[in-house]
């Protein structure tokens, strides 16, 4: 059997390789060298774990949405939007440029005293947030718009996340894709059957949700930190690495800030003026078109960002993007269009299909995807291009914002994809006129 299993994965692996070996020279119009093909390698292994945790978030989100219907589904969906705006405090950007500065050099001793710093800093981080929050916690649940126990059970979510993407950044940084690549698996799996067990035992809320994001979150990260990274975690607080972490830091936070603004805005400007079902609604929707292509573009700038950190010439990548996009827009669009009524179909009846939204939502995906790749080929670039994404990032964030307070009370569903999909043009033709300025 284990032979069999082994047989398997290797004709998996050599018919992906041959495919992408296809498609690299069809597109490019050159042989792949060794370090396009060492590229593809890890690549290969980050999506085939990626895709198989995907089976089991997926099952875990179409169950969920199914059971809980439009309203339980939208407060998950509002715990994670208001969990993703306190997490940026306790992290701030410092994930990022860990993962910038390790790949950069492949050195036990430098990437031990980054990863210890690194680490120190975000634990300080965390636990001033959950001081702070826990003072103004009524005050930050008004602006929210929720109770004050949406606003603890997002405040946990937030931690843990943090927990999870720390060490999870960690291992990117190192360039351990192929351990990476195992533990998405362990995540998805530990996510499904946690959710399941509650569901068995009648506990029916979308807090069996949340609770089961808890325990992926909080076993993977553990078991990352106890199988792989306790060897690089030493008490160092190393002044010269604090400042350079921090600089980058500082300006990939704003950029994320931008980031969440414009991907948790919507969410919460829905509850405010709509209902919780329309928030369910929305993120059925969101699941099925932005999520389904975030997922490849996912594996992809996984793996793209540490090898982009080592180039120091980016026209090479830049000439190679110009060309991919073209098979993004005309292949993606009808790709996601279909996964879209697919897997809205399996959401149920409660779920309403409508075209010409998916259809915005299948167009902004895309746009998303395109602009995600080249904002981290910026990022490579270091403090200058974290600069220049940051001030992109920031005008889609603001441009985002704007609509959805106007649009969503006239256009409803509409008004708020409507609003992202504006943004993310906008946020593309900013990048594509400094491309020069990394090249």
């Amino acid at each position: 059997m284990m032979k069999l299993l082994v047989e398997m994965k290797d004709f998996i692996f050599r018919t992906f390789v041959n495919l992408i070996t296809f498609g690299y020279e069809r597109i490019f119009h050159e042989k792949m060298s060794d370090e396009v093909k060492k590229f593809f390698k890890n690549l290969s292994y980050v999506g085939f774990g990626t895709i198989i945790a995907t089976i089991f978030s997926f099952t875990f989100n179409i169950i969920a949405g199914r059971i809980l219907g439009p309203s339980g589904y939208g407060e998950f969906t509002l715990v994670q939007s208001v969990a993703m705006f306190l997490y940026i405090p306790m992290l701030l950007g410092f994930g990022t440029a860990m993962v910038k500065y390790n790949a950069e050099k492949e050195d036990y001793n430098r990437q031990r005293t980054i990863i210890s710093t690194t680490y120190i800093l975000v634990f300080i981080f965390t636990i001033g947030s959950i001081f702070i929050y826990y003072l103004f916690s009524a005050q930050i649940s008004e602006i929210f718009h929720v109770s004050k126990e949406f606003f603890y059970l997002a405040v946990v979510f937030a931690v843990l996340f943090v927990f999870y993407t720390l060490t999870t950044s960690t291992l990117r940084s190192l360039h351990e894709m192929k351990k990476y690549a195992i533990f998405q698996p362990i995540y998805g799996i530990i996510l499904l059957s946690a959710f399941l067990v509650f569901i068995f035992i009648n506990f029916i809320s979308f807090k069996s949700m949340v609770f089961s994001m808890y325990l992926a979150y909080g076993i993977t990260g553990i078991a990352l930190l106890i199988l792989f990274l306790r060897k690089y975690l030493k008490f160092e607080f190393n002044k010269s690495w604090v400042n350079t972490l921090t600089k980058y830091g500082l300006f990939a936070t704003i950029g994320g800030v931008s980031f969440t603004f414009y991907t948790n805005i919507d969410k919460i400007l829905i509850n405010k003026y709509m209902t919780i079902a329309d928030v369910g609604i929305y993120m059925a929707y969101y699941f099925a078109s932005i999520n389904v292509l975030a997922l490849f573009s996912g594996i992809l700038i996984t793996v793209f960002f540490p090898v982009a950190s080592k180039y120091k010439n980016k026209e090479v990548i830049i000439n190679r993007m110009n060309r991919f996009v073209p098979y993004l827009v005309c292949v993606g669009t009808p790709f996601v269009f279909l996964c879209e009524f697919a897997i809205l179909n399996l959401y149920g009846g409660k779920y309403p299909i409508d075209f010409l939204l998916m259809l915005l939502f299948a167009a902004t995906s895309i746009l998303v995807a395109w602009y995600g790749i080249y904002a981290w080929l910026f990022n490579s670039e270091g403090m200058r291009g974290v600069k220049l994404t940051i001030l992109g990032t920031a005008t889609i964030a603001i441009i985002n914002v704007l609509l959805n307070i106007y649009l969503i009370p006239r256009l409803g569903l509409f008004g708020a994809i409507g609003s992202t999909t504006t943004a993310f043009a906008v946020g593309i033709c900013y990048l594509s006129l400094l491309k020069g300025e990394i090249e």
